[in-house]
């Protein structure tokens, strides 16, 4: 029980500073540990940002702090009993749940109010929540509307294309005839991280939006192209007429179709462009891809091509999250985008670790990491909106 009492020890250093009270010695103790580990400073760092630290401060000034360490010490050895992630967590990774329930006050507060201890986790790990419909239109005039909270009818009107919400959530570019006049109207569609949206271009063509992503297009498209410029991911089935349909994105490329059916993920983050296609024809720069293909854009300019599962690059459309000997890497920057967190590796080499598995985008953060514990390869520890992957030992 020796690195148990060190940590019990350590968080109620950074409970004494943060309320103001530690003396130069505790605060010189404190800054030796957070020089031992750079996750050290990750947890300070997340806890001390929490903004109504003002309020617990005031909780904790109304406690016996001796006492109350000392009825925190029984509960938590009952605690790390009955859950052993839990007791590993808390061992390997600087208490950072003994931190969490006492440091913020939550364990105080939840004290005061009667809730068992064993519910305190669970909060925790519910400010990480999966995403859903969520995004902002910009009219050609500036003005924006919050899509996931407009009502549905009506919401304004652009030239020609009256602008609809289905009861569904849906957008709906209602159009008649294709555009003539000299004045272009452009709309754009952003979602946050934690977001999705569908709409229904002027033309006909449905695009998928994935969570961190945009589109940019006319209110009603010429009869010389329909263009539209997008960043993240977007899923598109274009209608399909003699009217071009040219997707630009952001800093990269063009993609060039008549009527089909592709993916494209062009996040800024990601070390190349992928376009997937399912359906029909594109051309990305000067390759054309056929269905089951797809290319990677890489920083230099070079195309790549190769025969993809293509539901592993769409699953996102249809509410799931399908990966393949897939490096954990590639999965948190996916998943970390719809549950909107930041991750924190212990261990740089866990990066490289493959996996496999099929989960609805509904499933919750600690489900999905409880299945990634199984493998016996990996550990994991959630603060806040911040999760720290560690070896297993």
């Amino acid at each position: 029980m020796k690195d148990y009492k060190k940590e019990i020890e350590i968080a109620r250093l950074i409970s004494r500073e943060l309320s103001g009270n530690a003396s130069p010695d505790e605060l010189q103790e404190l800054q030796n540990w957070l020089d031992e580990a750079p996750g050290n400073k990750t947890i300070y760092n997340t806890l001390k940002s929490q903004s109504q630290w003002g309020n617990r401060k005031k909780i904790l000034a109304e406690y016996d702090q001796k006492n109350e360490w000392e009825k925190l010490e029984s509960q938590i050895d009952k605690q790390i009993d009955k859950h052993r992630y839990f007791k590993r967590s808390l061992f390997r990774y600087a208490a950072a749940a003994v931190v969490i329930l006492m440091i913020t006050g939550t364990w105080f507060y939840l004290e005061r109010q009667k809730i068992p201890v064993e519910q305190t986790a669970e909060l925790q790990i519910n400010d990480i929540v999966p995403g859903g419909n969520k995004a902002i239109l910009t009219l050609a005039d500036g003005s924006k509307i919050v899509l996931d909270s407009a009502k549905t009818g009506t919401l304004a009107t652009q030239g020609g294309s009256e602008i609809i919400k289905q009861d569904d959530g849906k957008l709906i570019y209602a159009n008649s005839s294709p555009y003539e006049g000299s004045q272009v109207r452009m709309n754009t569609i952003e979602t946050p991280r934690g977001g999705e949206y569908f709409v229904e271009l002027p033309d006909g063509s449905k695009a998928w939006l994935n969570a961190a992503s945009s589109i940019k297009f006319p209110a009603e498209f010429t009869k010389k192209e329909r263009r539209v410029e997008i960043s993240g991911e977007v899923y598109f089935e274009v209608e399909k007429n003699n009217v071009p349909f040219i997707v630009e994105v952001v800093n990269k490329t063009e993609v060039k179709v008549l009527g089909t059916h592709f993916n494209v993920n062009a996040y800024a983050d990601e070390y190349t462009m992928r376009t997937t296609l399912i359906e029909g024809s594109v051309l990305v720069g000067q390759v054309t891809l056929k269905p089951g293909q797809q290319s990677e854009l890489d920083s230099e300019g070079v195309i790549r091509v190769k025969e993809v599962n293509t539901s592993l690059y769409t699953a996102w459309k249809d509410g799931r999250f399908i990966f393949k000997d897939t490096p954990l890497e590639d999965i948190m920057r996916n998943m970390s985008r719809w549950y909107d967190f930041e991750v924190f590796y212990a261990d740089s080499s866990l990066k490289g670790l493959c996996f496999t598995g099929n989960i609805p985008r509904e499933t919750s953060v600690e489900e999905i990491f409880i299945l990634l514990g199984k493998t016996k390869r990996i550990q994991f520890q959630i603060t806040n909106k911040t999760i720290t992957i560690m070896k297993e030992p």
